[in-house]
């Protein structure tokens, strides 16, 4: 048994109008603010790579040189050149717009360096005798890949502006040579 019942014109009037405001609310049209949205990319390129020797910064003496108080005196005679295996480094940014997304370009230059992820920490130790004591000085030979970084803003409307604009380096294939030589570990 059914039931069947004729609401009325007005009635009907009221229920299309709902229909069409449910129908309108399931099928949004983007506002005006969404359709001005920019989409944000980074774009790094290679410029050029070369090798360098730079003095290693991270130096301290081990043993006797470093004194009783030293955790490191009871180590053995070593002069220690402490390092990462490998480095990113950006220049500033020409307008100050792309510092927050450093740590996107940092993953792009490793990605077209085909370089670690995760540098470690390494050293290189070489000894040193008490008679002639700590007497060397080492330098760090890397190979550093350079980049232009771009910070670039696409806007729905096809337009494509370079925001800001650095340099970046990549620093990787490190080793430690020692001056005078001497074996090292």
């Amino acid at each position: 048994m059914g039931f069947s019942f004729d609401v009325g014109p007005a009635a009907r009037a009221v229920a299309g109008a709902a229909a069409v405001a449910m129908t309108a609310a399931l099928f949004c049209i983007p506002t005006a603010a969404r359709a001005d949205e920019v989409s944000i990319t980074v774009e790094v390129t290679p410029t050029g790579s070369q090798r360098y020797i730079e003095p290693c910064t991270g130096t301290e003496t081990w043993g006797v040189a470093a004194g009783r108080e030293s955790p490191n005196f009871d180590k053995g005679n070593y002069q220690v050149c402490n390092y990462p295996s490998s480095s990113v480094a950006f220049n500033p940014w020409a307008n100050g717009l792309g510092t927050e997304y450093n740590s996107t370009a940092q993953d792009h230059v490793i990605e077209q360096s085909h370089g670690e992820w995760f540098p470690h920490k390494m050293q290189s130790l070489c000894p040193y005798w008490v008679t002639t004591g700590p007497n060397r000085s080492a330098g760090i030979s890397q190979i550093v890949q350079t980049y232009q970084v771009k910070l670039i803003y696409k806007y729905p409307d096809g337009k494509i502006q370079v925001a800001d604009t650095t340099q970046a380096t990549y620093s990787g294939n490190m080793s430690v040579t020692w001056s005078p030589g001497c074996w090292t570990r």
